[in-house]
């Protein structure tokens, strides 16, 4: 797991790189309620929330940007095995999901 601010600047230069900059907002935070299972990341798509828990190597940015530019492009594609084992679903209030995900598991929530 690389140190918050090298993930942030990783981020950044990934966001830069994938030409979504004035057609997708990138924002970060302290904590967007689900702390415990840092870093989260969320994303408002075709009118539905992704959330993704633990989102902490590099190379997850990168296959994240592809595929939000994919879906405004137009198409609805498929979350990419990386992204779709991060994902779960939570509405908000309390500590977050329930389990976390264990390292190197599977989708869960």
């Amino acid at each position: 797991m690389a140190p918050a601010r090298v993930l942030k600047a990783v981020a950044r230069r990934a966001f830069e790189v994938s030409g979504l900059e004035g057609r997708v907002r990138l924002a970060f935070t302290e904590c967007l309620g689900p702390c415990s299972e840092a870093n989260v990341v969320f994303i408002y798509l075709h009118g539905r929330p992704l959330w993704l828990r633990r989102m902490n190597a590099a190379d997850l940015f990168g296959s994240l940007f592809r595929h939000v530019a994919d879906a405004i492009a137009g198409g609805r594609p498929a979350l990419p095995p990386p992204l779709d084992a991060r994902s779960f679903a939570w509405t908000g209030g309390g500590m977050g999901p329930e389990p976390p995900v264990e390292p190197g598991g599977s989708r869960l929530g």
